[in-house]
């Protein structure tokens, strides 16, 4: 399976502060603080960027981070979780001529692997999504790899379903190329 998956509900109530102010839930007896990412979190990021598929290096964060941060239209969040950065998520919302009111996309999220499984990903996904209906959004929609099964089965317990198929392109004769999935 590849392709876009959409929530089907995203109105559903979640923990996440729709201001953008750092939180924290509770999953089981762990607490997952969810913050704004620091240049001090620049070499977990890059980490964390590299076991999603898409290394970075550590010295190219700083300013993706000032870009994301700049724009009203993004939000960037890391997860902590007993002192650690152990995640991080991207989302934007854009106008469309296909839709009334903007559309989100969930554009990155990573959960290093030793943290999987106890609810910082979820915790992730609630902050994009209250982030989203905040701004207006009815719908939130991501991109998947085909290799990335286990990911798949995670967006469709939170309620996302398969819709749509993503196709990509290089634009820049100096861009990487793009995943194989």
């Amino acid at each position: 399976m590849h392709g876009v998956l959409a929530a089907s509900d995203p109105s559903r109530k979640n923990a996440a502060d729709r201001l953008g102010r750092p939180l924290t839930q509770r999953s089981s007896l762990l607490t997952i603080k969810l913050r704004s990412p620091s240049l001090s979190d620049t070499p977990v990021l890059s980490k964390l960027l590299g076991e999603l598929g898409y290394p970075a290096e550590p010295d190219t964060i700083p300013a993706r981070l000032t870009s994301l941060q700049g724009d009203q239209r993004a939000v960037v969040a890391v997860a902590v979780l007993d002192g650690n950065v152990v995640g991080a998520m991207t989302a934007h919302v854009i106008s469309a001529l296909h839709v009334t009111g903007p559309v989100a996309m969930l554009t990155a999220l990573v959960v290093a692997r030793e943290s999987r499984g106890k609810g910082v990903g979820r915790a992730l996904v609630e902050r994009a999504e209250s982030w989203a209906v905040a701004r207006g959004a009815a719908k939130i929609s991501l991109t998947s790899a085909l290799h990335r099964v286990e990911a798949h089965d995670f967006y469709k317990k939170l309620g996302y379903e398969h819709t749509g198929v993503r196709l990509s392109k290089s634009l820049s004769a100096n861009a990487p190329p793009p995943l194989r999935s």
